[in-house]
């Protein structure tokens, strides 16, 4: 007999089935492959002592305080420890429990399901303040910049005329209007929008229109704009919500949770304005940079998979950010390493999709990553 210990990142699945396990077996099995952890906050000692029993009889584990079992009324922090076989008998166990458990119970029924693949979006500016100069652009070599981000493997091409990085003034919706229209022009006529799906960086329902109505079908929007949303409705198209606002900046707290529930009740609250608006095709954006200091950023990164509770694909965009900056002094121009290992981490963490500056750099990237993946052992 030959032992070798693997990674736990191989894919069970294809393990199984190189085995030659029964696809019966392996649905059952791999439920018990993959291990969750749920931070909970604020749990009334009464309930974590309960948790705690069931918890132990499906064969996980609720980490607790030593005073938890003194019982009481204070409020403990704790950790559930579970694959995801037991999460979902502890769902059923917890619905028919008191002390705020059934709201635990609907949280475990969540799917936190990963997506099958993940896309690339390029950015492209056409405006001259846009904090990467490599992103920068104008009309005269539009369609070829365009041209050589959908060869070197954009599915998506950003492009937008205003700059929003922390402290930017914006230009106003004429110059904005002004600069970006004929950009949309050269690249509806050149055919270039029927190459990828294209997306307009803007929160200006007249550029946007514009937009829709010559190829684009994707409204990148970080204003939270429920008139945008209608627009994206109204054209069928995708409309990306975004936390954070306009301006960048710090925020009064930094931590983990706090920052997780704050982008966890401004999406769920933001999600249903935008669907009674008309969107019917919503991307998540947590905002990276805006609005947050840079270990909520990282928080936000690490902790993605739980924003797919919500179902839809979530959007990651760190590409050369300060966030770097803040662990590895840096100019914009030597931020690729720090920008590749925080999109890496975002696309294991459930990222549908990366908003880079570096596309080919990314494309590489992921093509190695699928490779890794792949080899069973």
């Amino acid at each position: 007999m030959k032992i070798y210990k693997i990674s736990s990142e191989c894919d069970f699945a294809a393990i199984c089935s190189k085995i030659g396990a029964s696809e019966a077996g392996t649905k059952i099995m791999v439920k018990k492959s993959n291990l969750n952890y749920f931070y909970l906050k604020d749990l009334r000692r009464p309930a974590a002592n309960i948790l705690k029993q069931d918890a132990l009889s499906v064969g996980a584990e609720l980490v607790t305080s030593r005073g938890t079992i003194l019982g009481g009324e204070e409020l403990e922090e704790a950790l559930l420890v579970a694959n995801t076989a037991q999460t979902a008998i502890l769902a059923k166990k917890e619905a028919a429990q008191d002390f705020g458990l059934k709201e635990l119970a609907k949280f475990l029924s969540f799917k936190f399901e990963m997506p099958a693949h993940s896309q690339i979006m390029g950015v492209l500016n056409f405006n001259s303040d846009s904090f990467n100069p490599q992103s920068r652009s104008n009309l005269n070599e539009a369609a070829a910049r365009v041209a050589k981000l959908i060869e070197e493997g954009a599915d998506i091409v950003d492009i937008g005329a205003a700059s929003s990085r922390p402290n930017s003034e914006y230009c106003g919706a004429d110059e904005e209007f002004a600069r970006i229209a004929p950009v949309i022009d050269v690249l509806y006529r050149e055919g270039l929008t029927k190459m990828a799906v294209f997306s307009l960086d803007s929160f200006d329902l007249k550029c946007q229109r514009y937009a829709l109505e010559h190829g684009f079908s994707f409204v990148n929007d970080i204003s939270a704009n429920a008139a945008l949303a209608a627009l994206a409705g109204e054209f069928d198209a995708t409309y990306c919500l975004m936390h954070g606002g306009k301006q960048g900046g710090a925020n009064n707290s930094n931590l983990t949770c706090d920052i997780m529930g704050e982008v966890d009740e401004f999406f769920e609250r933001k999600i249903a304005q935008c669907e009674a608006a008309g969107a019917k095709k919503i991307v998540l954006d947590i905002g990276v940079g805006f609005g947050k200091d840079a270990a909520q950023g990282l928080a936000l990164i690490k902790n993605l998979s739980h924003f797919s509770r919500f179902e839809k694909p979530l959007l990651v965009g760190a590409s050369r950010k300060s966030l770097i900056n803040a662990y590895y002094p840096s100019e914009v121009s030597g931020r690729l390493a720090g920008t590749l290992f925080l999109h890496q981490k975002a696309l294991e963490n459930g990222a549908a999709i990366i908003r880079v500056h570096d596309v080919k750099e990314h494309a590489q990237m992921m093509k190695l990553s699928a490779a890794y993946h792949e080899i069973l052992g």
